[in-house]
């Protein structure tokens, strides 16, 4: 008989016997078959859920910095919904089924919404920062990874075990529920093409007709720059740093030119000149370049600085928790109704790392807040510190991209990337500049007492000695020996003799002794800080600044017994295996063991090495034998190169190593090892990856800089300690026979990026004049603090580099001898 061509009905089962059955025990047989089957706990799915519970929970209190977001409250309820089931499972309630299977459906829709979010914000990111689909991609799967450990395999097996999923089972009509899960994708796709367009901004016009010739029509309206009035004395024009929003006629939109210009004007004192802005809206057909002219009119001589808003954009969020990258670091100017901010401005305030995203960690801070950027627009703090209303922070602002122009004390104009010049080349003649203002820089920071400026705020010029560092102090005393122009006839440069030799009293002054005969030397800071703990790290330091000095210096060597009792604290740290205690206790010359500091160990290769080639030169009693130090080098070396990384990591990533290769470099001429030279070599070729080149999609500002992308800016400081690496490891490299194209085109990169990075009379033009700033790094270049340790390297790594690209004259290796 044929079969009718009908589906059988699907049963009807109720929910709790869709479990797999409960093998009966002869207690329960002995009750009858009628009697009900109590349920029983499922230690599995209650342990897992009680695991779930409190992560999903910290999740929604701790990861949004606003309370009861959307994120906030999905989150809490399926955290709610986990400690629920678990409750339920583990006292075997007959309702522990249901919970199970709604969790595990709740968990299949988180899973769902994040996903779209996720996407959605990386989108937007992705468009409002061009070429960043890679980085995105990888942060957007590594997010998605997480969650999706923590909801996916917990779903299946609860959508499994308790009657599986019904849209799958074979029906005669199709599903509505499929029907609506179909419409649902469909949205979400519209939804993310609708969210690329949104972070695309609408163009204005510019002066010129078009970006690429607006720079010719600026210099036709600057063509009576000469013919201004000057600045009364002093004859230094004063800076033009103000923090005032422009205010305009109208919010810059679409089909409306929009310039704003910050110049120096007559002020109410007639002996000082005073800082004027003009928001210049010429109406459509006016030439732009004609109101700029009639603008400046009113000026006196001396720098300017224009801004020509090329696009506008209502601000849109990027997504959940993503608000602070709203704005592009350095790029991105923002108004409220007529007032607005220029992109310069933004960074003046520090407004790029204002932005603390997790409540929990205060000091992790990047991107916006709009909050404090509402007020810097002049609008008044509402009662309780939230919009009022309920409105989001973004409501009423609007986001502007600018073509950012400096004009000099000459009339030349120069286009300008957030706050760096992007057409400086890389040349012998540049290299050298930059060096040379580096130098400057650092001989003009230092105080009487030989204490070097520590932090120094560009635009206002308030600087502070707080924090002081030993390292710090003695690293930067270290470059103006290795790089000063001068440096080894001290007759030709005085100044910097002078520099160097307060710097070496000061350093000098803070050493405590200890030991038998006081052979042993530490220092503190302060010099009469209770303790006698010393640690490694400013000790080590210090003691390559003193070795690098001693020869070309006046009197340094009179510090040779000061060398003596220092290496010998760095030599008593040295542990069985060839590394080193992060700490000497002084009063039993004993090493305090524990976990090291970055940087330390090869920092205290590097002095011994060092100290290996004067004692085996110069044998003194001061100094420790020169076989000691010699097996000490090799033990170090042996350690640092086949144990300290010998792990899995190290197929994928290093720590800062980057004095490890200044070691191996400085080793060249008198103790050489293959494994340890490879050891550097291989840290680079890690380090090389990290560098932004014309391949990873960046903005050409970014390219040589040691980032992640266009969303957070490279650091200076990071990028520098690259350079001294790879010019450390080229020299290495050199003396192995082993090809140094890719390395040449890499140091390339890393200078011309540190030469844009520059503080410069084009970039300086709001920079304080009561304290020297050209020749100075930032932070970076959406971060304006300038610290005495971001110059040093810098310049170590200008010089250094300069040296192996032959940019800059002198040599930074020693004659390689055998491996």
């Amino acid at each position: 008989m044929q079969a009718p061509d009908t589906d059988p009905p699907v049963p009807s089962e109720p929910l709790e016997d869709s479990a797999p059955p409960i093998p009966e025990s002869p207690t329960l047989a002995s009750r009858g078959a009628g009697s009900p089957r109590p349920p029983t706990r499922r230690w599995a799915v209650g342990l897992l859920s009680a695991l779930h519970a409190p992560i999903f929970a910290w999740a929604a209190l701790s990861l949004p910095f606003r309370p009861w977001t959307l994120f906030a409250v999905v989150t809490a309820a399926l955290a709610l919904l986990h400690a629920a089931t678990a409750v339920l499972s583990l006292l075997a309630h007959p309702l522990a089924p249901r919970a199970f299977r709604a969790a595990s459906f709740c968990s299949l829709g988180y899973l769902a919404f994040l996903s779209f979010e996720l996407l959605s914000s990386a989108v937007y990111v992705a468009s409002l920062n061009r070429g960043l689909g890679t980085g995105i991609a990888a942060a957007l799967l590594a997010v998605w990874a997480v969650v999706a450990l923590l909801t996916l395999p917990f779903a299946c097996w609860g959508v499994a075990s308790t009657g599986g999923l019904r849209l799958l089972r074979p029906k005669r009509r199709p599903s509505p529920a499929l029907a609506a899960l179909a419409a649902l994708m469909v949205l979400a796709a519209l939804s993310l093409l609708f969210r690329h367009r949104v972070a695309k901004a609408d163009v204005v016009p510019v002066p010129g007709g078009a970006p690429s010739r607006t720079g010719a029509a600026l210099r036709e309206a600057l063509t009576s720059f000469d013919a201004l009035p000057p600045p009364p004395p002093p004859a230094k024009a004063p800076s033009l740093l103000t923090t005032a929003p422009a205010a305009c006629a109208a919010p810059p939109e679409p089909g409306r030119p929009t310039l704003v210009v910050t110049h120096l004007a007559p002020g109410r004192d007639p002996e000082r000149a005073a800082v004027a802005t003009r928001c210049l809206q010429p109406a459509p057909g006016e030439d732009a370049a004609a109101a700029l002219r009639g603008a400046l009119a009113e000026a006196l001589r001396g720098p300017l600085k224009i801004d020509v808003v090329s696009a506008a954009q209502p601000l849109a969020s990027p997504g959940p928790g993503l608000d602070g990258l709203s704005l592009r670091p350095g790029l991105d100017g923002l108004c409220l109704a007529e007032r607005c901010l220029m992109p310069w401005q933004l960074i003046a305030l520090d407004a790029f790392n204002t932005n603390a995203p997790l409540a929990g960690v205060p000091d992790f801070r990047f991107g916006v807040d709009l909050a404090v950027l509402r007020r810097a627009l002049g609008e008044p703090e509402p009662p309780g510190g939230h919009s009022p209303g309920g409105a989001a922070p973004r409501d009423g602002l609007v986001r502007i991209e600018t073509l950012s122009y400096a004009v000099d004390d000459e009339g030349a104009l120069h286009l300008l990337s957030r706050l760096g010049e992007p057409s400086v080349p890389l040349t012998e003649a540049t290299a050298q500049q930059a060096a040379a203002a580096a130098q400057r820089y650092i001989l003009g920071a230092q105080r009487k007492d030989g204490m070097f400026r520590y932090i120094v705020d560009p635009f206002t010029g308030r600087a502070s000695f707080d924090g002081f560092s030993i390292a710090r102090q003695a690293g930067t005393t270290l470059a103006l020996c290795e790089l000063g122009v001068g440096a080894e006839d001290p007759t030709a440069t005085p100044e910097l003799g002078k520099v160097v030799q307060r710097s070496l009293g000061l350093l000098a002054k803070l050493e405590r002794k200890a030991g038998e005969g006081n052979s042993v030397g530490a220092l503190f800071y302060p010099a009469d800080s209770p303790g006698t703990i010393a640690g490694l790290n400013p000790t080590a330091l210090t003691l390559v600044t003193f070795l690098t000095c001693r020869d070309g210096i006046h009197n340094a060597r009179a510090h040779d017994a000061l060398i003596g009792r220092l290496a010998r604290m760095v030599l008593a740290t040295q542990r069985d295996d060839g590394g080193f205690a992060p700490q000497l206790d002084l009063a039993r010359v004993a090493p305090v063991l524990g976990p090291t500091q970055l940087y330390e160990g090869g920092q205290s290769v590097l002095a011994l090495t060092l100290l290996e080639a004067l004692a085996a030169r110069e044998p003194s009693p001061e100094l420790p034998p020169a076989a000691a130090v010699r097996a000490a080098v090799d033990r170090a070396m042996d350690y640092y190169a086949n144990r300290y990384w010998d792990h899995f990591a190290s197929d994928f990533v290093y720590m800062e190593e980057n004095w490890h290769c200044l070691a191996a470099r400085a080793a060249l001429g008198h103790h050489r090892r293959d494994d340890y030279e490879r050891f550097c070599l291989d840290y680079v070729a890690f380090k090389s990856r990290l560098v932004l080149d014309e391949d990873s999609g960046v903005t050409p500002d970014l390219v040589g800089g040691y980032g992640f992308g266009n969303v957070l800016p490279p650091h200076n400081t990071a990028t520098a300690g690259f350079g001294e690496a790879l010019a450390a490891a080229m020299a290495v490299k050199e003396a192995r026979g082993e090809d140094l194209a890719k390395d040449r085109a890499s140091m390339r990169r890393v200078l011309e990026f540190l030469v844009r990075q520059q503080w410069s009379p084009a970039t300086c033009f709001a920079c304080s004049r009561d304290v020297i700033i050209e020749g100075g790094f930032s932070e970076s270049m959406a971060s304006p603090r300038i610290r005495i340790d971001y110059v040093q390297h810098a310049w170590a790594a200008l010089g250094h580099g300069g040296r192996v690209l032959g940019l800059v004259p002198g040599r930074s290796a020693p004659a390689a001898g055998p491996l």
